[in-house]
């Protein structure tokens, strides 16, 4: 089960309900981010303070955003963006994952019949070894394979846009 949530509120999200299926349902984001044991954020460098950092204590949380300096303006910060989020929402297990490939690779780009070897790679980064097991799990759900990237401020730098391997 899934719940979805954005700044309009649920009721802009209708149709992406609809097109997911029985088991999703969407909720604002304080719904959304009680509502399971693993929560993902995907905002713009402005918002992550809007994250209810109370909410989300204890929970594994998947930083899936980007910092675009052209949308997000210039902000003078040393460490990742997954970083400024991570010290936001100090009491969460913070994992960096699913902000590196592009959406229509995430949606077509799976390959459920191949080994883990021949699937797309989706790289992850963070510092609880057990959360980034579970979102590695995920990924392989959605047939990709999971590469650790390492700790989150390292790891993060790798795959956050500008890197090598960002697409």
């Amino acid at each position: 089960e899934v719940m979805i949530s954005n700044s309009r509120g649920p009721e802009t999200l209708t149709d992406l309900v609809e097109e997911l299926g029985p088991n999703a349902q969407a909720g604002t984001v304080s719904e959304a981010a009680d509502f399971g044991d693993i929560a993902m954020e995907a905002i713009p460098f402005s918002a992550y303070e809007s994250l209810p950092a109370d909410t989300l204590s204890g929970k594994i949380v998947i930083s899936a955003s980007n910092y675009y300096p052209a949308r997000d303006g210039v902000i003078d910060i040393a460490e990742t963006y997954t970083d400024t989020v991570a010290e936001h929402l100090e009491d969460s297990r913070v994992v960096k994952a699913f902000n590196e490939t592009y959406w229509e690779t995430l949606r077509d780009g799976q390959r459920p019949d191949a080994d883990l070897d021949d699937r797309l790679a989706m790289f992850l980064a963070g510092d609880d070894e057990e959360a980034k097991e579970v979102v590695a799990g995920l990924i392989k759900d959605i047939c990709f394979t999971p590469v650790d990237a390492g700790p989150l401020t390292e790891g993060g730098r790798h795959i956050e846009p500008g890197s090598p391997i960002y697409t």
